[in-house]
């Protein structure tokens, strides 16, 4: 049986009860209303494996035979108790959240175990009150309504109660259409109905949108670049997914920088239910290297940064809401951390498989509220590093339990494009769910086997195996591979491109034998994946093609670099490797990687992604004449 998160207590008895064909969910009277929507759900579930749909009740007293929704009123918020013994099942809780709990793992055991159910007793409740999930959704991708709706039913069905979605530009603010033009931003009626749709299924919607640092698209246009800490007229520079990750933060001396940000926050705090609100404000990387340098100097970087932070929390409070912000800068100066108002969260983010525990500490130590933030680990790759992603997961979850955090954010960030599709990210945001609900280490034993079948639907268990071997594969990936393509010119400045190929000195000294292995590697796994997806029924169908198409494009950035290293005169890459094939299966990954991306998001910004694609090819024919290279 498989129970993703793993419950608290579980006792398991020899009989079971078999549900039949005129079974019945029976609603107590003295249930709360918002009941019926995990019943139906459950309904949904049964008529699967009963080959009949149950009938739905609300009624003043139970019945035999039947699986009945009574109020507890004594039970935690969250938590509920379930029992099924031979005459029926029984589900117990004190809130809305409790039943919907409850019938999340109802659903999962007759998935697991059809009709015949297993007689036992459950007593579960969370081990973190806050358990979110952080999605990118402006890096490149801006999701659709359906499928943020099909993400927070997702999260909820594996007890997640907070989502995050990241926006630098993509809203489309009123008065600032010439920092979202071009982007297909979030509307304002979109997140009133994703913010009443989380409220259904108990998730809270938290606002997050940069305000310090992180302002690309902001300060590119030619009406705000005056208020770029950096003396640059971004507007004129070429696009740069590099420059977007490391540059333009505001000026905080600037009085219009702070009427900027009361401007986007008057608009979007209004839209959302949650009373919390996420500023960001991390990797101020360019404070005081700009128009700050001499204040920097004068009163130290970090009072620079904390003046401005505090005034952003004071904007935020006379809207009501009480901020969050990413811990990374206030880290870096651990004096400030006593500035701190008392309400403030910092969100404490470390990507490491063994976080630092020196650097939690200090925000245990001076009682300021946190929660702990590791990641999927999918940026800058086109298939997550599951592996390592879940050891930094599994450990952070258990340190911010034994430290005190509050809350428990799981992120999964977009960087360079965000060509990392959904579902490559299942495993991580999942296995963060089961940890945030159960910091123990018995989840993690059977999580894979679990979600193998839970979520991928197949019955071996071995697809997250497999998964995580695709992840590890990879010498280079997509942010070795963009960087090649990328115009700019600091990065020209340290990565020496080589004089033909444009290959950075790091690419070409990357151990040759090792990328033909992760090459030759990848092309195995691919059709062991295949395999498996070709007798797995997934809930999600899209799940298996997005994540074969991620396996494919790890494939071709392999072949592509072992190309380059041969055009920049190093070894000459295997025969099966050649420039003409390379070249024309990226134009054709191109087509699938569109195809992929637009089931599931807005157009966006994926023009992009497509110009760094067929420019790699376009290099690869180009070559291939340079060197006269026999046509495959």
């Amino acid at each position: 049986m498989d129970l993703i998160p793993q419950p608290r207590k579980l006792s398991r008895k020899a009989a079971s009860f078999t549900l039949p064909a005129n079974c019945a969910i029976v609603i107590m009277d003295d249930c709360p209303r918002e009941t019926l929507l995990p019943a139906q759900q459950l309904a949904t579930e049964i008529e699967v494996a009963n080959c009949r749909r149950p009938a739905l009740l609300r009624s003043l007293k139970d019945e035999k035979n039947s699986l009945v929704l009574s109020l507890k009123p004594k039970l935690a918020a969250e938590a509920y108790e379930l029992s099924i013994n031979k005459e029926g099942v029984c589900l117990r809780a004190s809130t809305a959240a409790g039943f919907y709990y409850g019938v999340q793992t109802l659903r999962q055991i007759v998935r697991s175990c059809g009709r015949n159910l297993p007689c036992l007793e459950i007593e579960d409740s969370p081990d973190y009150a806050a358990r979110g999930f952080y999605h990118d959704a402006t890096r490149g991708k801006v999701p659709s309504l359906e499928t943020l709706f099909a993400l927070v039913e997702k999260m909820a069905h594996y007890k997640m109660n907070q989502l995050q979605l990241y926006v630098e530009h993509t809203f489309a603010f009123r008065k600032h259409p010439d920092v979202w033009a071009g982007s297909d931003p979030l509307t304002a009626e979109e997140i009133l109905a994703l913010d009443e749709h989380c409220r259904k299924h108990h998730v809270e919607l938290v606002p997050s949108l940069s305000t310090f640092g992180h302002m690309y698209m902001m300060l590119r246009s030619p009406r705000k670049e005056h208020l770029n800490e950096l003396s640059v007229n971004g507007s004129e520079k070429a696009f740069s997914f590099h420059e977007r990750m490391a540059h333009y933060t505001l000026d905080p001396s600037n009085n219009g920088s702070l009427e900027l940000v009361k401007e986007i926050l008057d608009e979007f705090v209004p839209l959302f239910r949650s009373k919390y609100f996420n500023i960001c404000c991390d990797e101020t990387f360019d404070l005081g290297k700009g128009r700050n340098k001499e204040k920097a100097e004068k009163i130290g970087g970090g009072k620079l940064y904390i003046e401005f932070l505090l005034k952003v929390m004071s904007v935020l409070r006379k809207n009501g809401k009480q901020p969050m912000f990413w811990g990374d800068i206030v880290l870096h100066f651990p004096e400030l951390i006593k500035e701190l108002p008392k309400d403030a969260i910092a969100l404490h983010w470390d990507y490491s498989a063994e976080p630092n525990e020196e650097r939690t500490l200090k925000f245990s130590k001076a009682k300021v509220p946190y929660y702990v933030c590791p990641g999927v680990s999918g940026w800058n790759r086109l298939f997550n590093a599951i592996e390592y992603g879940s050891a930094n997961i599994s450990n952070f979850a258990m340190q911010g339990k034994k430290l005190g955090a509050i809350g428990f954010l799981n992120t999964d960030w977009g960087d360079y494009g965000h060509v990392n599709l959904l579902a490559n990210s299942y495993h991580g945001m999942i296995l963060g769910a089961a940890w945030s609900w159960r910091t123990s280490p018995e989840t993690g034993k059977s999580f894979d086997e679990a979600f193998s079948r839970l979520e991928l639907g197949d019955c071996s268990g071995q697809a997250a195996g497999v998964l995580k071997e695709i992840g590890l594969a990879p010498v280079l990936s997509w942010g070795a591979f963009q960087q090649w393509l990328d115009p700019s010119s600091e990065i020209a400045a340290w990565y020496q491109p080589h004089p033909v190929s444009g290959a950075g000195k790091a690419l070409l000294e990357t151990d040759n034998a090792k990328l033909v292995k992760a090459y030759k590697t990848l092309v195995g796994l691919r059709g062991r994946l295949s395999d498996i997806a070709s007798y797995s029924c997934p809930a999600d169908k899209l799940v298996f093609r997005e994540m074969l198409c991620g396996a494919w494009g790890e494939t071709l950035i392999q072949a592509a670099c072992l190309l380059l290293q041969e055009a920049s005169g190093g070894k000459k890459a295997p025969k099966v490797i050649c420039f003409d094939a390379v070249a024309d299966e990226i134009r054709l990954f191109e087509q699938e990687i569109s195809a992929l991306w637009h089931l599931r998001n807005k157009p966006s910004e994926y023009y992009r992604i497509r110009q760094v694609l067929l420019l790699a090819a376009e290099r690869l024919d180009r070559f291939a004449k340079l060197k006269n290279v026999k046509r495959g």
